[in-house]
This record gives structure tokens, C-alpha cells and sequence, in this order.
């Protein structure tokens, strides 16, 4: 081969390459933040660099003081309890098979019980570290992004639970808010709320608060896309993407793959796997079951004797 011939490959490689090797989608694990900030420690350049975080059971979690042992652990209104009621649900609506645990009849009706349970709780930190650790990223420049499941109906409720939990120089809500997303002239990490995400007809509406989307249980990764299609503040580069549900991983990586605009580490949060699968399936399941069963039939009780016409039936 002629060095000229050599030369002109050289040239079509460095025009090519860099699009396939600076920019990819890969998924991994971690087990705590203190990993996750060992991660994006690495990233290329920190003032471009973009955290994702899943809220329930990532960020935060109903409470659960394991020292004073098991029974002290509630499930009810949780993503574990959630996906529980909801596989309950879609057995008796697709199947005709019943269960003494199940509390709604409808899609809908779960989905307000789950609101109406937000409302009532007070979610701690799943580790104390995490103010810490998101602290000393956004110190360096870090963006945050807290990407939740959640409707847009429970923008107050989650508002509130990040304003009671505390960091070192104010509040959750404050450190997500100040490290967000800024759109607008204003630079606001707030987005006029709700609307439908990249205009798509049958997409369900979300809303972009205080440097939180609430995607109403939507694809992530395709609603991350849209969100970053409309920012322009400044040059985002590399994303880290943290949660505790593996498909929503996965679907972060596959919205992102041989995108060559970003580099994006898609990481599956582990730490309470065993936590979860404890109220489907672990040894103490039928108490968790029975405890959080019974915990509904009161709040639902109160309900009925407080109020004249319930919401929920």
C-alpha cells in the first residue's frame, strides 16, 4: 500500500473514529453512591458531566430501621409494594384471578392509592452519604438530575420529602435545584408543567420541577432525550445514570446507544435487591404482606370515618 494511499486512510479514520469511541452506552452496577462518586470521578471533564438518579428506593426509601430487626421495615406504598399490587392487579383484570392483598380494581385507582401514600410518608435517605457525595460533585461542576416515576399529581408531595431532608448547607431540594438544568433567560431548573414530551401525540404528560422530571412511569431513556433535545444552557457530554430497577437501566442504555453526543454509563443500583425481593419472596414475606395489607385497611378506615366522600374507594 502507497503512503499516499496510507496517508488519505489517516485522515478518513480521524474524521470517523472519534464519533464511535468518545461517544457509547454501557451498563454496570454499583452498590453505594460512595462507588457511583469513584465512577464519575473518572469522567472526562466534570463541568460537562450530567447525574441521574431514580428517586424511590435510589435516592430515597420508605423507612426501614433493620438494627431493631425486621419488623421494622414498611413496604407499604414502596416500588416493591407497588410492583406487588400492580401484578395482583393485572392477574385479576387479565386472568379472573383474585387475591385477598388486592386493594384496587383499576389501573387508575392504584395509581391514586400510591399518590395518597407519597402524601402521607416521610422518606429518609437510603444512605446517609448521599448529600455528601452529590455535594462534592456539584462542588466540581457536576450537574444533577433527579429522574422519577412518579405523575406529575405528586410534584408537592416529593417537593416536600426532599425539603425535609437535610444536607450540610440546606436542604435536598435546594442541592437538586441549584445543580439542575437551567432553561430560559431566567436560567430556571423548571419547565413549563406538564407537557407532552417531544411532542409525542400518545405520550403521557410530564413535568420538569426544581430540577425533577416526573415521567409518570415512562421509558427514562426516551424522556431524558426529549428533555436534553431542549437544553442549551451548556455543553453536557458525559451522563451517569443511577437506579434501582434494572429495566429502566436497561433502557437507559438502549436510548443512548451509538449516540454520538454523549457518553453515558448506565448503572444498576443494587443495594436493595434483597430488601425488595423480601416482600415477594423471602422468608418473611407472608408477615411483610400482612403488614402492609393491614396498614392500607386502617389508613382506608380513617379515611372513611374523617371523611364524607373519600377519594378512594
Amino acid at each position: 500500500m502507497g503512503k499516499v494511499t496510507k496517508k488519505y486512510i489517516s485522515l478518513i479514520l480521524l474524521v470517523l473514529v472519534p464519533s464511535f469511541i468518545y461517544a457509547d452506552s454501557k451498563r454496570g452496577e454499583v452498590k453505594s453512591f460512595y462507588e457511583l462518586e469513584k465512577r464519575v470521578m473518572k469522567a472526562k471533564n466534570l463541568k460537562q458531566t450530567l447525574i441521574v438518579m431514580d428517586d424511590d428506593d435510589t435516592l430515597t426509601m420508605m423507612k426501614c430501621n433493620k438494627n431493631k430487626g425486621f419488623k421494622n421495615c414498611q413496604y407499604l406504598g414502596g416500588p416493591a409494594w407497588y410492583a406487588w399490587q400492580d401484578k395482583i392487579l393485572k392477574d385479576y383484570l387479565n386472568y379472573g384471578k383474585d387475591n385477598v392483598y388486592r386493594i384496587a380494581s383499576t389501573e387508575q385507582e392504584l395509581i391514586d392509592i400510591s399518590t395518597l401514600l407519597f402524601n402521607l410518608n416521610k422518606m429518609p435517605y437510603t444512605e446517609k452519604s448521599i448529600p455528601n457525595v452529590l455535594s462534592r460533585l456539584s462542588n466540581k461542576g457536576v450537574k444533577l438530575l433527579v429522574e422519577t416515576a412518579r405523575g406529575g399529581d405528586t410534584v408537592n408531595a416529593t417537593t416536600t420529602q426532599f425539603t425535609k431532608l437535610k444536607t450540610s448547607n440546606g436542604t435536598f431540594m435546594d442541592l437538586i435545584e441549584q445543580n439542575g438544568l437551567k432553561f430560559g433567560k431566567e436560567k430556571m431548573a423548571s419547565l413549563a408543567s406538564p407537557f407532552i414530551p417531544c411532542g409525542k401525540e400518545k405520550a403521557r404528560k410530564v413535568s420538569y420541577q426544581r430540577g425533577a422530571m416526573y415521567l409518570a412511569g415512562q421509558n427514562k431513556g426516551e424522556m431524558l432525550k426529549c428533555l436534553l433535545s431542549q437544553y442549551k444552557d451548556s455543553k453536557i457530554t458525559e451522563i451517569f445514570f443511577i437506579d434501582d430497577t434494572l429495566q429502566n437501566v436497561k433502557d437507559m442504555n438502549k436510548a443512548f446507544k451509538n449516540d454520538p453526543k454523549y457518553t453515558v454509563h448506565a448503572l444498576h443500583y443494587t443495594a436493595f435487591n434483597e430488601h425488595k425481593d423480601a416482600l415477594t419472596k423471602g422468608e418473611n414475606k407472608d408477615f411483610f404482606q400482612q403488614q402492609a395489607h393491614v396498614r392500607w385497611l386502617t389508613i382506608k378506615s380513617m379515611m372513611e370515618d374523617t371523611l364524607l366522600k373519600p377519594n378512594i374507594k
